[in-house]
């Protein structure tokens, strides 16, 4: 495609029949890796995949906004996803994300134009609260939002396939992904362990009983963590040791 004539030319008529689903899928993947995408990563691949010709980082937060209010639209209350597509600078969203966040905090200040400028750190306090309520949503429940939307299904296996394509191209560190365990790879102590804390996050707190949880979660850096759960406000993660790990083995994860 990308040595052909594209299709799509990036007026709002196009993006928002064209940009809207796509750019979904993606922040659902995004979304459950607790990662973010930046408007040039969103830009790219509304090029790339969508079928786009050249879209200026200004049209990204128009396909960003467009989309949280074809989302808001069916489900007033739904996560804040569009808030996941940041400015490579600073890593947070841009004063389009301030209309949004002033619903949901009952803050109307977040909506003025100049707000995030002058008041950054209270901004990003803001943001975190929105991306935590992002975060802790399950992939089923983005499915389900999804079909709503744009009645048309997401399988799991498309999520899935849309959160390996975000992790095609990282190295993996020493000691990560496949070659976390080493060589002599998984024990059977520690993957039992392991699947046991994915499923019962309630036997280690009560108030993590409604944790969405996953196991050899994968992160931006190619590192790999045996169990994470996600909550409406923070993140625990787990790196797992069973009985028969030695000390050498415990003092290593320090690092």
């Amino acid at each position: 495609m990308e040595n052909q004539r594209k299709p799509f030319a990036a007026n709002n008529k196009n993006l928002l029949e064209h940009a809207l689903a796509p750019s979904f899928r993606w922040l659902i993947a995004t979304a459950l890796d607790d990662s973010t995408m930046t408007y040039g990563e969103v830009k790219a691949r509304l090029e790339k995949e969508a079928g786009f010709s050249t879209v200026f980082a200004t049209r990204v937060g128009f396909v960003a906004g467009a989309l949280m209010d074809r989302i808001q639209q069916v489900d007033a209350a739904a996560p804040l996803i569009n808030v996941l597509v940041v400015n490579q600078a600073d890593r947070m969203p841009s004063k389009g994300a301030g209309s949004f966040m002033a619903r949901r905090f009952k803050n109307s200040k977040l909506g003025k134009t100049e707000y995030k400028q002058r008041h950054t750190e209270k901004w990003r306090d803001y943001f975190q609260r929105a991306v935590a309520e992002v975060y802790s949503t399950s992939a089923e429940d983005w499915a389900n939002l999804y079909h709503r939307v744009f009645a048309v299904e997401l399988p799991q296996d498309l999520i899935a396939a849309e959160r390996e394509k975000r992790q095609n191209g990282r190295e993996n560190d020493f000691g990560a992904g496949g070659d976390k365990y080493g060589q002599g790879g998984e024990g059977e102590f520690h993957k039992a362990l392991r699947l046991w804390l994915t499923a019962n996050p309630h036997k280690i707190r009560r108030s993590f009983a409604k944790a969405r949880t996953e196991t050899e979660f994968c992160l931006d850096s190619g590192d790999r963590i045996d169990v994470v759960y996600h909550l409406d406000d923070r993140r625990i993660v787990l790196e797992v040791k069973s009985r028969i790990s030695n000390f050498v083995d415990l003092s290593r994860e320090v690092y």
